[in-house]
């Protein structure tokens, strides 16, 4: 499952890294365009570079602040994962909670990369677009034993004025994950506070993946349990 989950965090990732700097003009691509074309230049930076599928840290590194860092709304993602308790972090805290939920997400789905080599993806219907918010379903599939059941994610979006689409959560299988670090780091936030979720996530980096099932990316999309805009501005 873990393997799954990374597949989907790096075509998430992928999917509105066009690796262009903030102040270029938003694209006009459609999210399903967008996510095709990002996805696959993705998957052909680790195909060709040995370091990317040994997992090597500083090559994931470099991939993720060059590549995937343009591509999410990454403080919003943190601030989703934190929950209510984001209000009252401060600057300082919130630029540690930023950094720490980098370092868990490349700790954790490092160890996957050397799959994205024999992977490809495709665009599935009954996406969603309204203009600010959108709902990509993709699969991705192996290239070398096109037998192996192909992995369904739903990609998350939302278009930023003047920046474009950008990923704000990822579906594996009925797992969405920002929601699930949300319902982890929020309880921790919740009876240690700020400053304890912190000091958690400095000495816990890994995986906490509780494998919290969601019926339906429709549903979780315009659930309230989980929403885009949720408490935790």
């Amino acid at each position: 499952m873990l393997r799954r989950v990374f597949m989907a965090f790096v075509g998430c990732l992928a999917l509105t890294c066009a690796a262009l700097p903030a102040a270029s003009a938003p694209s006009t691509q459609s999210p399903e365009e967008f996510v095709l074309k990002v996805s696959n230049e993705i998957l052909d930076a680790i195909k060709k570079d040995p370091k990317l599928q040994q997992g090597e840290k500083k090559a994931v590194e470099a991939l993720v602040d060059e590549k995937m860092m343009p591509a999410v709304d990454f403080l919003r993602m943190t601030r989703m994962a934190v929950g209510p308790k984001w209000r009252q972090a401060t600057p300082e805290q919130r630029e540690q909670l930023q950094h720490l939920f980098r370092e868990t997400l490349i700790q954790v789905y490092s160890g996957g990369l050397s799959m994205a080599k024999d992977q490809k993806v495709r665009i599935l219907p009954r996406g969603q677009n309204d203009g600010t918010e959108a709902i990509v379903r993709t699969g991705m599939s192996s290239i070398s034993d096109p037998g192996k059941p192909e992995v369904q994610m739903v990609y998350r979006l939302r278009n930023i004025k003047d920046q474009g689409w950008k990923v704000i959560d990822v579906n594996v299988e009925g797992v969405w994950l920002v929601s699930n670090y949300r319902n982890q780091y929020g309880n921790i936030a919740a009876q240690e506070g700020i400053e304890g979720l912190i000091r958690r996530m400095q000495v816990e980096p890994g995986p906490i993946w509780d494998k919290r099932r969601v019926s339906s990316p429709t549903t979780a999309y315009h659930s309230s349990t989980v929403p885009a805009s949720a408490s935790a501005r």
